[in-house]
């Protein structure tokens, strides 16, 4: 019987320490978004960041409405894009992260 308390104790105890140990997803911050933007950018193409910056400034009621403020952004920089000047996977990278922010922050 004592053995069986013991083994009911190291099963609550694993199960505490597992949910302990659970992660919760934390907000993402402007300066976070930044950061993550501007060292995933080309060199030439760190002022994308900026644009998708703005989207933040807004208050969004939901992160859908949020979500469709990136989406006009990624629309309008890819194709201002079309010149040339290969910042496709900056552009993309940076709408991921304004995705995030809106999802994280709503």
């Amino acid at each position: 019987m004592r053995k069986m308390i013991t083994c009911g104790a190291a099963a609550i105890l694993a199960l505490l320490a597992v949910v302990s140990c659970a992660k919760t997803d934390p907000r993402m911050t402007l300066g976070d978004f930044m950061s993550f933007c501007v060292s995933d950018a080309s060199d030439n193409c760190r002022d994308v960041c900026d644009e998708f910056a703005g989207v933040f400034v807004v208050t969004y009621p939901t992160s859908a409405e949020c979500r469709l403020a990136c989406d006009k952004v990624e629309r309008n920089l890819t194709s201002a894009n079309i010149s040339g000047d290969a910042c496709e996977s900056s552009i993309g990278r940076a709408a991921d992260l304004c995705a995030q922010y809106c999802d994280k922050n709503k």
